[in-house]
């Protein structure tokens, strides 16, 4: 049983767990300090909503962790966060990242099974959320109303802080450079491979070749006055 489990793995039960305020690890309610970053824990204190889960249709749960206020299914460990709330989360995940000079080279995405996509809707406006990659690199789907706010499955949230923690944008930003850099000389290369060739003495291969040889008599006559 390790100190992240949501639920008991022999009876099912669930566990008294709560999230760390630092990198939004589970971890027992007991536990002085989370096993995974060493943050002070901090209680959790909940109370229902009129908000539903959009995994499960369970009530959502509105809690504090430290200063941040979060939404949690406890049916199936889901968090929804408002948009001003993420922001700054992802803020404060940026102001503890490692040097860019220390982090490692982001890996390429590995093959992953492909779950079944699934569209859910936002706990606040019931419209269908966007799904997308967080930072586009960073394989962590997420999904998103533009207007509330974000829904994390179980672990996600946690998975970005650690993303962003390991300097993961700044690593992001750097290949979307590397992309862009790449596609301005394929489309350099494509707009000189259609660029029109130069003429030789008025005959221009792009019309046709009746008009381009009238081109090459009238050139000849003109080089013979002029010569005479």
């Amino acid at each position: 049983m390790t100190s992240d489990s949501p639920v008991c793995g022999h009876c099912g039960s669930r566990l008294a767990t709560l999230a760390c305020p630092t990198c939004f690890k589970m971890m027992f309610r007991e536990a002085k300090f989370c096993p995974h970053c060493g943050s002070a824990a901090v209680a959790w204190t909940s109370s229902k909503t009129r908000l539903k889960c959009p995994g499960c249709d369970a009530d959502l749960c509105r809690g504090e962790v430290g200063a941040v206020v979060l939404h949690q299914c406890g049916k199936c460990f889901g968090f929804w966060v408002d948009s001003g709330t993420f922001e700054r989360i992802l803020r404060d995940a940026r102001q503890q990242a490692v040097l860019p000079a220390l982090a490692q080279p982001m890996p390429a995405p590995s093959a992953k099974a492909i779950p079944k996509i699934r569209y859910l809707r936002c706990p606040e406006c019931r419209t269908l959320m966007n799904r997308l990659n967080f930072a586009e690199y960073s394989g962590i789907v997420v999904d998103v109303c533009r207007t509330h706010g974000t829904w994390f499955d179980a672990h996600e949230l946690h998975h970005i802080v650690q993303f962003i923690r390991e300097g993961g944008l700044d690593k992001a930003r750097d290949r979307k450079l590397v992309e862009l850099a790449d596609e301005r000389r394929r489309m350099e290369s494509v707009r000189k491979m259609r660029a029109p060739e130069p003429t030789l003495l008025g005959w221009d291969r792009s019309t046709s070749d009746l008009s381009g040889f009238r081109g090459v008599v009238v050139a000849i006559g003109r080089l013979l006055t002029r010569n005479s």
